[in-house]
């Protein structure tokens, strides 16, 4: 039987007046760190700012003399190009030099360190002239104009080694300066609170603080030791004492996906970023970095930064930041304009968007669709296990590139030091990357497919379609019914759709209408022209109560005997 493959991207635009959307700060959305770039927003109009890194060595080279060109020179840049800015302050190792001839002593770390040095951080001397230099910081934000001030989304304040979280990397050679969990707090505290000192000011209430900071752990339940200690006390008191809504997490939802236990990760970080604990969602940032070094990212990067950002979506980033570099080639604007889109918006009552990317995920930890009696032992370094996983689905394009990566690998250290992409892994996110859109019965309704279609186009990491052979020739979805309100009047939506015109078969589109559950909203008949095509149609009439096959509100069916594969559904409303 010929099957042919081909993307769905369905964009349902719900009419003006439906919902209301929440206010998302202007803000919020791509970012990319330009360096000495003029960034061109008309050419990339996903980009909604600037990435930057201020060094408090470049300010104040010379003790009490400022020189804030470098800072006014990218701010004005933002202004006239009409993007915004934010920048990390780096100061602990970045410090200038002259503050060690002030009595700051030098600290030697082994193990770890990125640096010849460090600034011993609870030297009296240290901390005053720190804190000097935070209140001339707002000083002189605040003496500029108020356009000048409105280019600032926020500014994340960095206490220790670059923007992370340690205030040493590695070890003090000297144990004398060595920095206890309570003493971690008490500085990291102290220079917060000089922060929200400084600029209290009329001229900068808008701008916000972003923090690298842990979750708030219970009550009297730090359960880490040394410096994770320190820093999750900083974060439970942070989190008591002001009002954290923009928060760093880099690893691994900024960097990649489909790494070998990431699902731990996911469940840990989830909860807070979308607001299911009971709390407003966080806002969260992290950039990419040097993972397209590694040999995944190189083995196609046009899947590789289009799926990596529809993995950011789904896990819930919120500002991705990737090297200007990258984003001026122009080869990957459709990752970076999706990872835009999506930013901000964590609920689904208020969002205007929804989506579901399909793919099969092959994970080796999962017992039940893969039995311990059939395929081996469930541990990571079984490579017999992961090899009859992949034989079992190689038809439907499934490979493991680098069995040993599969196997030992986990986190950054898969995804930067992987020699291949691998579709087996273990402990990974085994679904549909999705936001308020879910696949009813999605095994037992579809198949899945890996590396469809061209290479050049973003798409075909990975599919679902038709198996007529198997009886599955309807998929069906269901929208969240926070997303489509039940009682509005408009039900209008226009549908978008791009497929890979392979073959010559057909499959419909239907939904829950007023009038029919199962209307049919359009019929597709490919050309075989073997590109991505896009197609349009209006629907006036949509209900999505839950009323189609399997109680769902929108389907996919197989028209014929000719097996179609899709690859997304988005939704849009207004």
């Amino acid at each position: 039987m010929k099957r042919t493959t081909f993307l769905l991207l369905i964009t349902l635009f719900f009419s003006r007046g439906l919902v209301q959307s929440i206010e998302r700060p202007d803000w919020a959305g791509f970012y990319t760190n330009g360096r000495n770039n003029t960034i061109d927003t008309k050419r990339f109009p996903f980009i909604k700012g600037e990435a930057d890194r201020i060094k408090w060595s470049d300010i104040e080279s010379n003790d009490g003399i400022f020189d804030w060109t470098r800072l006014d020179v990218h701010i004005r840049n933002a202004l006239k190009g009409k993007y915004f800015y934010y920048f990390v302050l780096w100061t602990g190792p970045d410090s200038p030099e002259w503050i060690y001839e002030k009595g700051v002593p030098k600290v030697i770390t082994t193990g770890g360190n990125k640096r010849d040095f460090y600034p011993f951080y609870l030297n009296p001397n240290y901390i005053s002239y720190f804190h000097r230099f935070i209140g001339k910081l707002a000083d002189h934000i605040a003496s500029l104009t108020e356009e000048e001030r409105n280019v600032f989304a926020f500014i994340q304040p960095a206490f220790g080694s670059t923007g992370d979280r340690q205030l040493y990397k590695g070890t003090p050679q000297n144990p004398e300066y060595k920095i206890s969990a309570q003493q971690y707090l008490e500085f990291c505290s102290g220079a917060t609170k000089r922060f929200y000192e400084a600029f209290n000011k009329p001229e900068l209430k808008h701008i916000k603080f972003l923090f690298n900071v842990a979750d708030e752990s219970e009550p009297g339940k730090v359960k880490a030791n040394g410096s994770k200690a320190g820093e999750q006390l900083y974060a439970n008191w942070l989190r008591q004492n002001y009002q954290i809504e923009l928060r760093k997490q880099q690893f691994t939802i900024a960097i990649g996906y489909q790494t070998n236990g990431e699902i731990v990760q996911d469940k840990e970080l989830r909860p807070p970023f979308f607001g299911l604990n009971g709390k407003k969602p966080d806002f969260v940032r992290g950039e990419f970095s040097k993972f397209a070094q590694g040999g995944i990212f190189k083995e196609n990067p046009v899947w590789n930064y289009y799926w990596t950002a529809i993995s950011t979506v789904d896990r819930g980033l919120d500002l991705w930041e990737v090297d200007y570099e990258t984003v001026k080639t122009g080869k990957y604007d459709a990752a970076f304009s999706f990872a835009n889109r999506y930013s901000y918006y964590k609920l689904p009552q208020t969002s205007p968007y929804a989506f579901i990317a399909l793919r099969d995920v092959l994970d080796a930890a999962d017992t039940v669709r893969f039995p311990e009696k059939k395929y081996g032992k469930a541990v990571q370094n079984n490579a017999d296990r992961m090899w009859k996983i992949e034989s079992e689905f190689k038809d439907h394009g499934a490979k493991i590139g680098d069995i040993n990566a599969a196997t030992t690998l986990k986190g950054s250290d898969y995804l930067f030091e992987a020699k291949a992409m691998n579709d087996v892994g273990f402990g990974l996110i085994a679904r549909n990357y999705n936001r308020f859109i879910t696949q009813i019965d999605a095994n037992k309704t579809s198949v899945g497919y890996w590396r469809v279609g061209p290479e050049n186009q973003p798409y075909g990491r990975y599919a679902r379609g038709f198996e007529n052979v198997s009886g599955r020739n309807r998929m069906c979805f269901d929208l969240n019914d926070e997303f489509s309100p039940k009682k509005s009047k408009s039900k209008s939506v226009i549908i978008k759709m791009i497929y890979l015109d392979e073959g010559s078969g057909k499959f419909s589109f239907r939904y829950d209408s007023k009038s029919d559950s199962d209307k049919i909203g359009t019929t597709i008949t490919k050309t075989n022209s073997k590109k991505w095509v896009e197609v349009t149609f209006d629907i006036k009439d949509g209900e999505f109560a839950n009323k189609g096959h399997k109680n769902s509100d929108f389907s996919l069916v197989n028209e014929d005997n000719e097996d179609d594969t899709f690859h997304l559904i988005e939704i849009e409303k207004f």
